[in-house]
């Protein structure tokens, strides 16, 4: 028997072959929220669903819950010594802290990005904040480096670079002497996440500026980096 209908067919097929990846994905949150006389602990854990893939989805999952009890379970460890010894040696404890918070900032075309801020007060002058980005490729089941977005070969990385550049230029005063060297220096490994605007490219605390400058982030558009990209984003 003929069939009359090919086009419905080939719809059929493009159905499987391309599931999912023209809708965004569900992130939600798990919180972890509680007070007592060594730690306060709030944070929020992303937790995606809605992916064909179900396999990487199951294991970023994975990734994002032990990232965060990991960070958890070290600043309780920490509280629980440090109360110790302020008992043994007679010095204030003082209240320990661990907050997580995160942001979705790109959510498109298989592709989630998740950058995730850890924040810890032990006891000293001030808190740390540690920001770890998550670039998730729900197409090819895996993270996305800074070269994975880019085609090979091309300079892509010199036209980053030029742009951060500029950017520190235009407030020279905020940044360490040597921020230019550091920011020359980038490697594949560099934090970034991904916006609809563009690739912020960022830098933790202390490495190109004080404290008091807080964590930087430069954003290289689209526009500027359009024909170096591999990807469709």
């Amino acid at each position: 028997m003929v069939n009359k209908k090919p086009w419905l067919l080939l719809i059929l097929c493009l159905a499987l072959l391309l599931p999912g990846y023209s809708y965004a994905l569900n992130v939600t949150s798990r919180t972890i929220q509680y007070k007592d006389k060594l730690i306060e602990v709030n944070m929020a854990i992303p937790i995606i669903s809605g992916a064909v893939n179900k396999p990487f989805q199951q294991k970023a999952n994975r990734l994002l819950q032990k990232q965060a009890l990991d960070f958890k379970r070290e600043i309780e460890k920490q509280a629980k010594q440090n109360f110790v010894l302020s008992q043994q040696q007679g010095f204030p404890y003082h209240l320990h802290t661990a907050v997580s918070r995160f942001d979705v900032t790109y959510n498109q075309n298989g592709i989630v990005s998740i950058p995730v801020e850890f924040y810890s007060y032990t006891g000293g002058a001030h808190g740390m904040t540690v920001k770890i980005p998550h670039n998730f490729d729900f197409n090819q089941g895996k993270e996305l480096k800074l070269s994975d977005l880019f085609k090979k070969g091309s300079r892509y990385q010199q036209v980053i670079v030029e742009e951060i550049v500029k950017q520190i230029e235009k407030e020279p005063d905020i940044y360490f002497e040597n921020a230019v060297d550091v920011v020359k220096e980038l490697k594949n490994g560099q934090p970034y996440y991904l916006t609809p605007k563009g690739i912020v490219v960022y830098y933790g605390l202390y490495e190109i500026a004080p404290y008091a400058a807080g964590i930087r982030e430069f954003l290289i558009p689209f526009s500027t980096l359009k024909p170096y990209l591999r990807l469709q984003l």
